[in-house]
């Protein structure tokens, strides 16, 4: 892959040597797993991690093993699936997981689904380089360990990897037979029918090359401004892939830090401007009123299936990486909501100091409804039939089968987001031009004092009844279940009783 801008031959050189021309360019490669580089530490003489002779962030520069592996892709996952029906049944040696990612652990669930005996799959992690897990809640960690352990699994942490077959490098076949390994203490070498790279993500060899062959400005990922752009105009870049301007004194925030799916329609809409006709086209970019990058307030979201087919979805506010325990010792952390049902099926919920949802956190033996417990991000208790005081009130044994109560349903509806918006305005227009409206009535007592005295409270709720916002606000809900009828015919109506 390659890239030429020539103002009058702007194009992209692919891999069977076509060039694709363009008047617009769009770069979103992300990261990709790397095949993990031997530290070549001899474990013969008992060296332990603080002694390697090298980074074990090494780029490997060798030639790649037959069966050593790294998945980015379907292709990729293709050719893993083509190996283990050909040659891992017959060979001897296990399965090596390389990495504490978690594809890591659902690459170990997907051996063991295809049939992979479990004392046959080994996960090695490297010692961890930062203090937040992958998983960032000790509970689910542990679940899913104990978990591995019963399959038979084998889990060793804190180890480098050091050398392939005892550091004669690949064999006349072009495979690893086996693996060592340094830790803090005695070294581990394990026999080898396949090895699997998930310690490391990295920006691909070839597409860092054709970055830094057009000239494209690379400070360990590809430099870009708050608005998409490259140092070249027609060329745009988002994603992991990316790094902001030093000028924003940022360094700790990418794209990386929030939601894929949100910094995606972000792009699009910077791009629209391009092909609407009714929009003027500048040469150059508008103008960025201030020196700020943005900031994306969708929830970032994880998940898959653990090894023992045991359903992970944890989804939380955006931002940097911040151990558990560091949150909930902050002052406005807010509080948490954690059952257990008897099939240890965990579901963990942290609410903010305003009461709103910010985290969700499931491990589940049974599917989960992905869908619909994405719709709880960022809205109140109260919304959720009260959900705190009849947690409190011992009401609320499981969190699972609460949200499939029949009452949730319209919180689960794609219009309830608009319906939400609706009542804010309400809220927030006045009733006339002389009389203010309710949102500002609460912001002048706060104003006064930070915190509302029950007399406010008292107030606030007789204004709202006096300046017609209760009848508004129940209107407008009526009117949203009678509109809805059809998909919420739960809910009573005016006249059915």
């Amino acid at each position: 892959m390659g890239f030429n801008k020539k103002k009058l031959s702007k194009y992209v050189k692919i891999a069977n040597g076509s060039k694709v021309p363009y008047d617009h360019l769009i770069i979103t490669t992300g990261q990709q797993y790397q095949v993990s580089c031997p530290t070549g530490a001899d474990v013969g003489k008992l060296v332990t991690n603080k002694e390697v002779p090298n980074n074990p962030d090494r780029r490997y520069v060798g030639p790649k093993p037959k069966n050593v592996f790294t998945i980015n892709d379907e292709s990729n996952a293709g050719n893993v699936i083509k190996w283990l029906n050909k040659r891992f049944i017959n060979a001897e040696g296990k399965a090596i997981i390389y990495g504490s990612s978690l594809d890591a652990y659902t690459a170990i669930n997907t051996l063991l689904s295809l049939g992979i005996p479990g004392h046959r799959i080994a996960m090695v992690q490297p010692p961890q380089r930062f203090t937040v897990t992958c998983f960032n809640n000790p509970t689910v960690q542990e679940a899913v360990h104990s978990t591995m352990a019963q399959a038979g699994v084998e889990l060793y942490q804190g180890h480098f990897l050091a050398q392939w077959n005892d550091g004669k490098g690949v064999s006349a076949d072009g495979e690893v037979y086996c693996a060592s390994f340094t830790s803090e203490t005695k070294p581990l070498k394990l026999e080898c029918s396949m090895f699997f790279c998930y310690s490391r993500k990295a920006v691909d060899y070839e597409a860092f090359k054709a970055i830094n062959d057009s000239c494209l400005v690379y400070d360990g990922r590809l430099v870009i401004d708050a608005l998409f752009h490259t140092n070249d105009l027609s060329i745009r870049a988002a994603g992991p892939l990316t790094k902001f301007q030093r000028k924003y004194q940022a360094e700790q925030w990418t794209h990386a830090n929030f939601n894929s799916k949100e910094v995606g329609r972000s792009l699009a809409s910077t791009m629209l401007r391009l092909f609407d006709p009714t929009i003027e086209n500048d040469l150059a970019p508008p103008q960025e009123p201030h020196c700020l990058i943005p900031l994306y307030q969708g929830a970032k979201v994880q998940g898959g299936v653990m090894p023992g087919e045991l359903h992970y979805l944890h989804y939380g506010k955006p931002g940097l990486d911040m151990p558990l325990e560091v949150q909930m010792a902050q002052a406005d952390y807010g509080r948490e909501i954690i059952t257990v049902d008897s099939q240890q099926n965990y579901f963990r919920l942290h609410l903010n100091h305003y009461s709103n949802i910010q985290t969700v956190t499931c491990l589940s033996h049974q599917p989960i409804d992905v869908s619909n417990l994405l719709c709880l991000y960022n809205v109140h208790e109260r919304f959720l039939n009260n959900l705190v005081s009849r947690f409190d009130e011992g009401l609320v044994k499981d969190l699972y089968s609460y949200f499939r109560e029949t009452w949730s349903l319209a919180i689960f509806h794609d219009r309830f987001t608009d319906f939400r918006q609706e009542v804010r305005e309400l809220l927030v227009q006045r009733p006339a031009v002389d009389v203010n409206s309710l949102e500002e009535k609460v912001r002048e007592l706060i104003s006064q004092d930070l915190l509302l005295e029950s007399h406010d409270r008292k107030y606030l709720v007789e204004e709202f009844e006096r300046q017609g916002n209760k009848r508004s606000v129940e209107t407008r809900l009526l009117s949203f279940l009678s509109y809805n009828y059809y998909h919420l015919p739960m809910y009573a109506k005016p006249g059915m009783v």
